[in-house]
């Protein structure tokens, strides 16, 4: 099973996306459980984002969509091996990404990337699409209060409570007409155990 965590700026994708992995870890009879997180930087694409989101690199809409819609391209292999259609024989494991095409979809249209086009991109090129998005419904104001509680280096964007007003009313669009996968929101401003713990529920019912 593909599993995505998504949502605004600050409001505990990372948080969930580890803690889902480490209960679906205890359970017994999980044979794999993996995490992924987007962007990463570990490779030459990941640097240019990075370098984008931390040191002011100009990139268009475009350009972004583009470098974003890469990882996931190149992660195809690894992802596959989690989605129940293609795994041989079929298997109970899970990956869980903190942040998917999901974001992309959200961001880049954003930006300027026409919805249209980017759902045929991913169609064209194969992104897999997860079994559930859970969307961690959280309003700008108390994501970026706990942004800024947190102690590592924000980004631009993490910064910038005008643009995740936009991601917000934009998520909450994707989420309604059920852009892409399914989606579930998921009330973000519960406790953190809370909010685990009703993910793990949804992850148990029949999809």
């Amino acid at each position: 099973m593909f599993i995505v965590i998504e949502g605004i700026d600050g409001a505990g994708c990372e948080t969930q996306a580890k803690a889902v992995s480490r209960a679906l870890t205890d359970r017994s009879g999980q044979p794999t459980v993996s995490l992924i997180k987007y962007p990463h930087y570990d490779d030459a694409v990941g640097k240019m984002i990075q370098q984008f989101l931390y040191q002011n690199k100009s990139l268009t809409a475009k350009e972004q969509f583009l470098l974003y819609s890469l990882q996931f391209i190149n992660d195809i292999p690894k992802i596959n091996r989690y989605t129940a259609a293609n795994a041989h024989p079929p298997t109970n494991s899970y990956l869980v990404a903190d942040r998917y095409f999901t974001s992309t979809i959200c961001y880049q249209t954003l930006e300027g990337i026409p919805e249209e086009i980017a759902l045929r991109f991913a169609d064209d090129f194969g992104i897999i699409k997860p079994d559930l998005v859970f969307y961690l419904d959280v309003d700008p104001d108390t994501a970026l209060s706990w942004k800024y509680g947190e102690d590592k280096r924000l980004n631009f964007r993490e910064t910038d409570l005008a643009f995740m007003k936009k991601t917000y009313n934009q998520y909450d669009r994707l989420v309604k007409r059920q852009v892409w996968t399914k989606w579930v929101r998921i009330n973000g401003k519960q406790t953190k155990e809370n909010v685990t713990r009703e993910i793990l529920n949804k992850i148990n019912q029949p999809q």
